[in-house]
């Protein structure tokens, strides 16, 4: 994330820049975001929300249950504590959970901006790292969409980290050392986004460190914790159906899917043009299918491109791993139902921009004061593009059918569209289309606990007891910790109690 070989300690902003660019960060993003202001709850919402049976206890049994819920394949207490807190200030009123989201996401951009000034970047570069992660329409579900709050908390938190652990690169104090630790500590306790966090930072020591062996040792506590939480949430991940089948049904097929995967988190950051919520493509049809070989070749030039920018400054190194490795966990090494999300970009995307920034002020720096002013008209260009696009994204949230229409109808082989029209469509009272939805759903994905359930749900609504049967116990078989797995098995129990057997669907 930085410029220029030494390492030098930037000079601090003053106070009033700092407010004065939050009031300006704050503005821009609650104007992007308006439109999504009108929306209700959207799908996993309502499971994260109002069917939290955590929430709805007294403050003094909720708090010590956040340490121990899995939701939703999770294990974040930190995002479920946070969830507590909106839930008491704010009810069942969507608006105020969207605006918390847009402010959050103001701090991720502030954020960034005081990470990238601390590994190196001038004053301008950082800001324009800032203003183009706040505009970018690639952030738009993450913001958004209420639940991802645990993104977003994950993200400042990775930042604030990082920024912490330079200083104590260049300074050597044991306070910073500790605020960068507990940082990334909570940012793992916000959402497993931040398992990265610990390579990361032995990252900066090659690019930023001059006490390497120490350091080193020094990222050990955050690095044990980090694996405390992996397990904690592959165990989660188990017991609630968050991973799938390897995709096109082997892991032959899923690597020969990751160039194409890897590319489009690369296209997407610079050219956001084709978001959709849900995102599932046709297996390819083996190695010599033109989707693995293209997305290599341009996999390869961009690695190319960023080794050239690294080589002429090694601190540039940092975002380039920063952007990788926060991709890792989301490109299928361990399968899971999405095989794309535009809200897993959310949290590489700063590495990207700081080094994209920073490439970019270096040449106007080098090419004279027209070339810095024409570069300056570039990028305000470039971000009233993006912030146009956001907000056609915004928009799209305060729609959410239509949201799901358009993932359904351009990758029907996907969940995520069929499963939230399914949600909607239900939330309208429409059971018919919101039990074909569900079923198209599981028809993608059989093994779906959480969908079965939904699809329960629906059939108690039209009085087919049976049916409801049938995919409440499948749920619980496939998915016994799900969110709403005490419901289930209350339901469960009334049914058998009146006497019903379960019988499957025909369509199902």
């Amino acid at each position: 994330m930085s410029a220029g070989p030494p390492v030098v300690k930037p000079r601090a902003a003053g106070g009033r820049r700092v407010i004065l660019l939050g009031i300006a960060f704050s503005a821009l993003a609650l104007a992007i975001y308006a439109p999504s202001y009108r929306g209700p709850f959207v799908s996993d919402d309502y499971l994260y929300l109002e069917h939290n049976e955590t929430l709805a206890l007294p403050l003094g049994d909720a708090l010590p249950r956040t340490l121990e819920v899995f939701c939703m394949g999770n294990w974040s207490p930190l995002h479920q504590l946070w969830l507590l807190l909106e839930w008491r200030l704010f009810g069942t009123d969507p608006l105020p959970y969207r605006i918390a989201n847009v402010l959050l996401h103001t701090v991720v951009s502030l954020a960034l901006v005081s990470a990238a000034r601390r590994a190196g970047l001038s004053g301008r570069a950082a800001v324009a790292a800032g203003a183009l992660f706040l505009v970018h329409p690639a952030a738009a579900e993450a913001v958004a969409w209420i639940n991802q709050s645990k993104t977003l908390l994950a993200v400042a938190l990775c930042l604030v980290s990082l920024e912490r652990w330079l200083a104590y690169l260049q300074e050597g104090r044991r306070g910073q050392l500790v605020a960068c630790t507990a940082a990334g500590a909570l940012a793992l306790l916000a959402k497993p986004a931040a398992l990265p966090l610990p390579a990361i930072l032995l990252a900066a020591v090659w690019t930023h460190g001059r006490r390497r062996q120490r350091a080193v040792l020094d990222v050990i506590p955050l690095a044990l914790f980090a694996a405390v939480g992996l397990a904690l949430n592959l165990a989660a991940q188990s017991m609630q159906g968050g991973v799938a089948p390897w995709f096109g049904g082997s892991p032959a097929a899923t690597a020969r899917m990751l160039p194409w995967i890897a590319w489009r988190y690369v296209r997407v950051a610079a050219a956001p043009f084709d978001l959709v919520h849900g995102v599932h493509p046709e297996p390819t049809q083996g190695w010599g299918d033109v989707r693995i070989w293209l997305p290599l070749a341009a996999l390869a030039a961009v690695a190319l491109l960023a080794a050239a920018a690294v080589r002429a400054h090694r601190q540039r190194a940092l975002g380039v791993a920063w952007f990788a490795l926060m991709l890792l966990p989301v490109v299928q090494l361990i399968p899971m139902i999405e095989v794309f999300a535009d809200r897993y970009l959310y949290a590489a995307l700063p590495g990207a921009l700081a080094l994209v920034a920073d490439v970019g002020d270096s040449w106007a720096r080098r090419a004279g004061r027209r070339a810095a002013l024409g570069l300056a008209a570039a990028l305000a260009t470039l971000c009233v593009g993006f912030a146009a696009l956001t907000v056609q994204r915004a928009a799209l949230w305060a729609n959410p059918e239509a949201l799901y229409q358009q993932a359904a109808d351009r990758y029907p082989l996907g969940r995520t569209g069929w499963t939230g029209l399914g949600a909607e469509r239900h939330r309208k009272g429409d059971l018919d289309g919101a039990a074909a939805a569900y079923l198209r759903s599981l028809a993608v994905h059989p093994v779906d606990g959480h969908v079965r359930q939904l699809l329960g749900r629906v059939r108690l609504r039209q009085q087919q007891p049976a049916r409801a049967l049938y995919d409440l116990e499948e749920s619980l078989r496939l998915a016994p910790d799900e969110a709403d797995a005490d419901w289930t098995r209350r339901m469960v129990r009334q049914l058998r109690s009146r006497g019903f057997e379960p019988e499957e669907d025909p369509a199902g």
